[in-house]
Protein backbone atom coordinates (compact mmCIF):
# COMPACT_ATOMS: atom_id res chain seq x y z
CA UNK A 1 0.00 0.00 0.00
CA UNK A 2 2.84 2.33 0.85
CA UNK A 3 4.47 1.68 -2.55
CA UNK A 4 1.16 2.44 -4.26
CA UNK A 5 0.88 5.81 -2.50
CA UNK A 6 4.44 6.75 -3.52
CA UNK A 7 3.70 5.74 -7.10
CA UNK A 8 0.61 7.97 -7.16
CA UNK A 9 2.68 10.89 -5.88
CA UNK A 10 5.33 10.37 -8.57
CA UNK A 11 2.84 10.14 -11.46
CA UNK A 12 2.38 13.93 -11.93
CA UNK A 13 6.15 14.40 -11.86
CA UNK A 14 6.63 11.76 -14.56
CA UNK A 15 3.94 13.42 -16.69
CA UNK A 16 5.69 16.79 -16.39
CA UNK A 17 9.06 15.37 -17.35
CA UNK A 18 7.68 13.59 -20.42
CA UNK A 19 9.29 10.62 -22.04
CA UNK A 20 11.64 9.87 -24.90
CA UNK A 21 10.12 8.51 -28.10
CA UNK A 22 12.34 6.84 -30.68
CA UNK A 23 12.53 8.27 -34.18
CA UNK A 24 14.83 7.53 -37.11
CA UNK A 25 16.51 10.34 -39.06
CA UNK A 26 17.61 8.24 -42.07
CA UNK A 27 16.16 9.85 -45.20
CA UNK A 28 14.87 7.79 -48.14
CA UNK A 29 18.11 7.20 -50.05
CA UNK A 30 16.43 7.34 -53.48
CA UNK A 31 15.87 11.07 -52.86
CA UNK A 32 19.65 11.53 -52.67
CA UNK A 33 20.22 10.22 -56.18
CA UNK A 34 21.14 12.81 -58.74
CA UNK A 35 21.38 12.44 -62.48
CA UNK A 36 24.03 14.02 -64.67
CA UNK A 37 26.83 13.57 -62.12
CA UNK A 38 30.17 12.81 -63.67
CA UNK A 39 31.88 10.82 -60.95
CA UNK A 40 35.30 11.87 -59.75
CA UNK A 41 37.71 9.06 -60.60
CA UNK A 42 39.05 8.65 -57.06
CA UNK A 43 38.47 6.36 -54.11
CA UNK A 44 37.53 7.89 -50.78
CA UNK A 45 36.97 6.65 -47.27
CA UNK A 46 34.87 7.87 -44.40
CA UNK A 47 35.35 7.49 -40.68
CA UNK A 48 32.85 7.53 -37.81
CA UNK A 49 34.26 6.71 -34.38
CA UNK A 50 32.75 3.85 -32.36
CA UNK A 51 31.76 6.35 -29.68
CA UNK A 52 29.89 8.54 -32.16
CA UNK A 53 28.32 5.54 -33.89
CA UNK A 54 26.87 4.38 -30.53
CA UNK A 55 25.83 7.87 -29.38
CA UNK A 56 22.13 8.32 -28.71
CA UNK A 57 20.81 11.89 -28.67
CA UNK A 58 17.67 13.24 -27.05
CA UNK A 59 16.08 16.52 -28.20
CA UNK A 60 12.69 18.17 -27.58
CA UNK A 61 9.53 16.92 -29.21
CA UNK A 62 5.99 18.11 -28.63
CA UNK A 63 3.84 18.10 -25.52
CA UNK A 64 6.88 18.31 -23.24
CA UNK A 65 8.19 14.99 -24.52
CA UNK A 66 11.57 14.23 -26.00
CA UNK A 67 12.65 12.27 -29.05
CA UNK A 68 15.71 10.07 -29.18
CA UNK A 69 17.77 8.76 -32.07
CA UNK A 70 21.29 7.75 -33.13
CA UNK A 71 22.47 10.56 -35.45
CA UNK A 72 25.70 8.94 -36.68
CA UNK A 73 24.33 5.44 -37.12
CA UNK A 74 21.19 6.69 -38.85
CA UNK A 75 22.93 9.29 -41.05
CA UNK A 76 25.69 6.92 -42.20
CA UNK A 77 23.67 5.42 -45.11
CA UNK A 78 23.05 8.94 -46.45
CA UNK A 79 26.75 9.84 -46.13
CA UNK A 80 27.77 6.69 -47.99
CA UNK A 81 25.14 7.32 -50.68
CA UNK A 82 26.27 10.91 -51.29
CA UNK A 83 29.95 9.93 -51.46
CA UNK A 84 29.05 7.04 -53.80
CA UNK A 85 27.17 9.48 -56.05
CA UNK A 86 30.30 11.61 -56.40
CA UNK A 87 33.32 9.26 -56.21
CA UNK A 88 34.16 5.96 -57.93
CA UNK A 89 34.88 4.00 -54.74
CA UNK A 90 33.74 4.56 -51.14
CA UNK A 91 35.02 2.64 -48.12
CA UNK A 92 34.22 2.71 -44.42
CA UNK A 93 37.43 2.96 -42.38
CA UNK A 94 38.12 1.70 -38.87
CA UNK A 95 40.09 4.79 -37.90
CA UNK A 96 40.71 8.29 -39.19
CA UNK A 97 44.21 7.25 -40.20
CA UNK A 98 43.51 3.69 -41.35
CA UNK A 99 46.73 3.67 -43.39
CA UNK A 100 46.52 -0.02 -44.33
CA UNK A 101 43.05 0.27 -45.86
CA UNK A 102 43.80 3.67 -47.36
CA UNK A 103 46.87 2.44 -49.22
CA UNK A 104 45.47 -0.95 -50.28
CA UNK A 105 42.28 0.64 -51.64
CA UNK A 106 44.10 3.64 -53.14
CA UNK A 107 42.06 6.08 -51.07
CA UNK A 108 42.76 9.72 -51.90
CA UNK A 109 40.65 11.40 -49.19
CA UNK A 110 39.08 10.47 -45.88
CA UNK A 111 35.86 12.23 -44.88
CA UNK A 112 34.97 12.72 -41.22
CA UNK A 113 31.54 14.17 -40.37
CA UNK A 114 30.19 15.73 -37.22
CA UNK A 115 26.44 16.00 -36.75
CA UNK A 116 24.60 18.52 -34.58
CA UNK A 117 20.83 18.16 -34.32
CA UNK A 118 17.98 20.22 -32.91
CA UNK A 119 14.25 19.63 -32.78
CA UNK A 120 11.14 21.34 -31.50
CA UNK A 121 7.40 21.24 -31.90
CA UNK A 122 4.60 23.74 -32.09
CA UNK A 123 2.20 21.11 -30.73
CA UNK A 124 1.39 20.68 -27.07
CA UNK A 125 -0.70 17.56 -27.74
CA UNK A 126 1.49 15.34 -29.94
CA UNK A 127 5.07 14.23 -29.34
CA UNK A 128 6.70 14.09 -32.84
CA UNK A 129 8.80 17.15 -33.67
CA UNK A 130 7.27 19.53 -36.19
CA UNK A 131 10.67 21.19 -36.77
CA UNK A 132 14.03 19.47 -37.06
CA UNK A 133 17.48 20.62 -38.11
CA UNK A 134 20.79 18.88 -38.63
CA UNK A 135 24.14 20.54 -39.20
CA UNK A 136 26.88 18.55 -40.89
CA UNK A 137 30.41 19.77 -40.26
CA UNK A 138 32.49 17.63 -42.61
CA UNK A 139 36.18 17.62 -43.36
CA UNK A 140 38.31 15.67 -45.79
CA UNK A 141 41.95 14.86 -45.20
CA UNK A 142 44.46 13.65 -47.78
CA UNK A 143 46.84 10.70 -47.52
CA UNK A 144 49.20 12.77 -45.36
CA UNK A 145 46.46 13.67 -42.88
CA UNK A 146 46.23 17.30 -44.00
CA UNK A 147 42.79 18.89 -44.12
CA UNK A 148 42.18 19.63 -47.78
CA UNK A 149 38.49 20.52 -47.61
CA UNK A 150 35.91 21.41 -44.98
CA UNK A 151 32.34 22.62 -45.08
CA UNK A 152 29.35 23.13 -42.82
CA UNK A 153 25.78 22.76 -44.07
CA UNK A 154 22.44 22.79 -42.28
CA UNK A 155 19.29 21.03 -43.36
CA UNK A 156 15.87 21.86 -41.98
CA UNK A 157 12.66 19.91 -42.10
CA UNK A 158 9.08 20.62 -41.11
CA UNK A 159 6.05 18.38 -40.80
CA UNK A 160 2.48 18.97 -39.69
CA UNK A 161 0.27 16.51 -37.84
CA UNK A 162 -1.68 15.55 -40.96
CA UNK A 163 1.64 14.53 -42.59
CA UNK A 164 3.50 12.83 -39.76
CA UNK A 165 0.65 10.75 -38.36
CA UNK A 166 1.94 7.93 -40.63
CA UNK A 167 5.65 8.73 -40.12
CA UNK A 168 6.60 10.23 -36.77
CA UNK A 169 10.14 10.86 -38.05
CA UNK A 170 9.08 12.91 -41.08
CA UNK A 171 10.49 16.30 -40.04
CA UNK A 172 13.83 14.67 -39.14
CA UNK A 173 14.03 12.73 -42.42
CA UNK A 174 13.29 15.89 -44.40
CA UNK A 175 16.03 17.79 -42.56
CA UNK A 176 18.59 15.02 -43.08
CA UNK A 177 17.72 14.75 -46.77
CA UNK A 178 18.05 18.51 -47.18
CA UNK A 179 21.43 18.57 -45.39
CA UNK A 180 22.92 15.73 -47.45
CA UNK A 181 21.75 17.24 -50.74
CA UNK A 182 23.57 20.42 -49.71
CA UNK A 183 26.66 18.41 -48.71
CA UNK A 184 26.66 16.67 -52.08
CA UNK A 185 26.44 20.01 -53.90
CA UNK A 186 29.32 21.39 -51.80
CA UNK A 187 31.52 18.44 -52.77
CA UNK A 188 30.54 18.64 -56.44
CA UNK A 189 31.27 22.37 -56.72
CA UNK A 190 34.55 22.22 -54.80
CA UNK A 191 37.76 22.41 -56.81
CA UNK A 192 39.70 20.55 -54.12
CA UNK A 193 39.00 17.03 -55.42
Amino acid sequence: MRFFKKSILLLPLLLLVGCGHSINITPPLNYLSKSNIVKIDKNVGYFISKENFAKEVSTPGGGGDKVKYFPYREAEPALKKVLSNVFEGVYKLSSEVDILSASSKKISYIFTPQFITHSSSSSVFTWPPTLFSITIDCKAVDKDGKITWQTKVTGEGEAEFSEFKHDMSLAAKRATKNAFIKLQDEILTSRKF
